[in-house]
């Protein structure tokens, strides 16, 4: 690694190319190159001007198995596609398919006869903000559990909940892919999409419980008020996670584990999430603490 010492002029900050470099790559005084920024605050320089942009998709397959469908369809929702579009040979039953839990999230997703389309899709730039609001929303459905339990709006809160997480993957993965500019490093991406994971998890075994778990329920809330806290002093950077606030989250979901135990599978699966969760706050305190964001 060659270091340079930047220089300036006027307002203007620049550094000397190797000259061993633009004579490989053939730079000379006319030519033009790409800047290409990432989220971890390094910066390529590439030696011809390269835009790289979101393909359009055609799949064509022999399949009528709607989980088989369904995944598909949701990889390339995921993706930075400009559209996609799949084409089947025999006609599809689009109830069967539109029925699959995580297809009801999608949005400008078009099911005919003998194709699947999709023409644009919404993009985030802050996957942390649909976090927040993930945990927030959950909080709510948990207090509706307990008090005016409502069917309608718990599904409801069910299908935000579900397409926050899909678009929490699409901008992780085009983060990656497209090393587009974030707000959040390339490990706090992969802790954010853990997260959105575990708590969709914990959504999906939630609305099956009766409000009668209502000491267990307590104690979800608990924990997601402390995870909520966390998530929130993160904003715009003001705050970081640091260890004390990640012990304090695991002894949260301690408690979770604690009433559940010798309890029915779905009261552990909500726990084990919980505890999924908890070591990867802690792994981001401990990753915080070794950049020297923070002192505890």
């Amino acid at each position: 690694m060659e270091i340079r010492k930047v220089q300036r002029t006027g307002n203007m900050n620049y550094l000397y190319l190797p000259t061993s470099w633009c004579k490989k790559h053939k730079i000379s005084a006319d030519s033009k190159v790409s800047l290409n920024p990432l989220p971890d605050g390094t910066l390529n320089i590439i030696p011809h001007v390269a835009e790289k942009k979101e393909k359009s998709l055609i799949i064509s397959i022999n399949e009528d198995d709607p989980e088989i469908i369904n995944k598909l369809i949701v990889a390339c929702y995921i993706n930075p596609t400009a559209s996609f579009k799949i084409n089947f040979e025999n006609e599809i039953q689009s109830s069967s398919v539109l029925n699959q839990k995580r297809l009801i999230s999608l949005e400008n997703v078009e099911i005919e006869q003998k194709q699947i389309s999709c023409e644009s899709t919404l993009t985030v730039s802050d996957p942390s903000s649909l976090l927040r609001m993930m945990s927030r929303k959950i909080k709510n459905l948990l207090v509706m559990m307990l008090s005016n339990y409502d069917a309608e709006i718990i599904e409801r809160y069910e299908d935000e909940i579900d397409k926050s997480k899909l678009l929490i993957d699409k901008s992780v993965i085009s983060a990656f892919t497209f090393t587009k500019p974030m707000k959040l490093s390339m490990i706090e991406l992969y802790y954010v999409s853990i997260i959105s994971r575990e708590l969709e998890r914990i959504v999906d075994n939630i609305i099956l419980l009766d409000k009668k778990e209502k000491k267990f329920l307590d104690a979800c809330i608990v924990a997601i008020n402390s995870l909520n806290r966390i998530l929130e002093s993160t904003v715009d950077k003001k705050s970081v996670i640091s260890t004390k606030t990640a012990i304090d989250f695991v002894k949260k979901a301690k408690d979770v584990k604690d009433i559940c135990k010798d309890a029915q599978y779905i009261l552990r699966n909500i726990s084990s999430s919980f505890n999924n969760i908890a070591d990867v706050i802690m792994d981001w305190a401990i990753t915080n603490q070794l950049e020297e964001k923070t002192e505890d």
